[in-house]
């Protein structure tokens, strides 16, 4: 079988300025997906930086129009690249349309084409151009694995992610659209000498319940929301410069923050167990500081794993998930943002693509990145069968650290509990926070007290690289999901 991955990108790319370090390697883990599935040729067609898919080392010779690795096999040859474009302040956006990844994509033959959609900033919409890309292919033929663009569209735009949700029943927080243009219309018609709609959206938004939250409806993550405590201090955001677009005043949900994912297609899909997330000092999960630990509900003593399934009420979000997920006709990956409180699961967003929880989620399944987006395919070869049917999960944890020297990485690596050491460094940083990060992901023994055994030893031998407050929240993850006080 064929089997073609495409990733795309939005954004110019300067070389070097991001450098993206996977261990084990991606290259490692293409020549084990390719040892695992023998009857597969994996080819994998991107833009730069193609995130979770290419070992990058920063310099120029990383790359090239068509690149092969991998350990020889019997029936053809290695995993191809096929690099679309070059990003550049140079170059066109014709070089990498939609049109040119479904030429490049056709040529190869493929009997399914897999999306390996991730996130960009400061919009989150590379689903949009990878649907368009699975909708053309179809229109020729070929099998492909992507959201619609519908599905896309509304899971881009958190002002129609939230009408959505309620719409449809779904505990959502209750929120008010401010349409930017109207919000500031008298500065385009000068006749104009009160603006109505200003005083209309004010007056909805002093009834919501404080805190709320102002965010960007197009914007990635957390990334340029505000938290505010009163409607004076919500409306001083609203007219201050940082209000440059289209924004959502959403009542703030003070509870656990978890994220879920969901694998499949056409009304066959595995809802997984979520994993608990910390948060910052504003109550907010933010990707570049924030613990990941659970799944809740898994590795613990079978009277605290009852307490925990009952007290989350995971059975009843597997429901509300399986519901979604067939409203919105998920194929492949998707993920929510939730929030658990008094009982009840909000959600706050939904991402169609894969997100900063995927490859974690991946090891407490027991399987590489890769071969989780394979199997979230839906493609029928030997060994996929049953790839969820067991749900068999292990406790993991993903912690950040500060950047790390390759020693240091290798010393990490070195841990038989530790299973993946990501690290994200921004060459061009003007500020300490920008500079990046060390993602660690261990674990996978299977219960929560190994894994925060081994926290413990990460904290005794990388005392001097340890962050405290990261330290300190994973610990009271783990009461939270033992249904303890923290």
């Amino acid at each position: 079988m064929n089997v073609v991955f495409y990733s795309t990108n939005s954004n110019r790319y300067s070389q070097g300025k991001m450098i993206f370090k996977m261990n084990p390697s991606c290259r490692s883990q293409w020549d084990e997906l390719c040892r695992k599935f023998p009857l597969c040729k994996f080819s994998i067609v991107m833009q730069r930086p193609g995130m979770f898919l290419f070992d990058d080392d920063g310099s120029d010779s990383s790359y090239g129009t068509s690149l092969c690795f991998g350990e020889k096999r019997n029936n053809g040859d290695n995993v191809e690249y096929c690099f679309i474009g070059d990003n550049n302040e140079k170059s066109s956006s014709d070089n990498a349309s939609s049109d040119v990844f479904v030429e490049k994509i056709l040529s190869l033959k493929p009997d399914i084409a897999i999306a390996v959609t991730y996130w960009t900033q400061p919009f989150d919409w590379m689903s949009l151009k990878d649907s368009v890309i699975a909708e053309k292919l179809r229109n020729k033929g070929v099998r492909a694995v992507c959201h619609s663009s519908r599905t896309s569209q509304i899971c881009f735009d958190k002002w129609q992610t939230h009408q959505f949700l309620v719409n449809h029943g779904f505990s959502a927080a209750k929120a008010v659209y401010v349409h930017h243009e109207m919000f500031y219309a008298e500065r385009r018609v000068n006749v104009i000498q009160e603006n109505v709609y200003r005083e209309y959206v004010f007056s909805q938004i002093e009834k919501l319940n404080y805190p709320v939250v102002v965010k960007d409806i197009y914007g990635l993550s957390s990334f340029g929301m505000d938290v505010v405590q009163t409607f004076e201090q919500a409306k001083a955001v609203l007219l201050s410069k940082k209000n440059n677009g289209d924004r959502l005043v959403e009542e703030f949900i003070e509870g656990y923050s978890f994220g879920c994912e969901i694998y499949g297609s056409k009304g066959n899909y595995f809802v997984t167990r979520p994993l608990i997330n910390s948060l910052n000092q504003f109550g907010l999960t933010s990707p570049k500081q924030n613990v990941k630990l659970g799944p809740a509900g898994v590795g613990l003593a079978s009277s605290s794993q009852s307490l925990s399934s009952d007290f989350f009420h995971l059975d009843d979000l597997e429901r509300d998930m399986i519901r979604l997920a067939g409203l919105l006709d998920f194929d492949g990956i998707a993920q929510v943002d939730l929030i658990f409180k008094d009982g009840n699961w909000y959600i706050i967003e939904i991402n169609s693509r894969i997100s900063g929880m995927t490859q974690t989620m991946a090891y407490s399944l027991g399987m590489s990145l890769y071969e989780l987006i394979l199997k979230s395919s839906g493609v029928e070869l030997p060994g996929l069968e049953d790839c969820f049917k067991k749900r068999d999960y292990s406790c993991v944890m993903n912690l950040k650290f500060p950047l790390l020297d390759n020693q240091e990485i290798q010393k990490l690596m070195s841990y038989d509990f530790v299973k993946a050491v990501n690290q994200i460094e921004n060459k061009e940083a003007k500020q300490l926070r920008e500079v990046g990060y060390t993602e660690v992901i261990f674990g996978g023994k299977g219960t929560l007290s190994e894994t925060m055994e081994y926290l413990e030893v990460l904290n005794r031998d990388f005392s001097s690289r340890m962050v405290d407050v990261f330290y300190e929240n994973a610990k009271k993850l783990a009461c939270i999901l033992e249904c303890r006080e923290s």
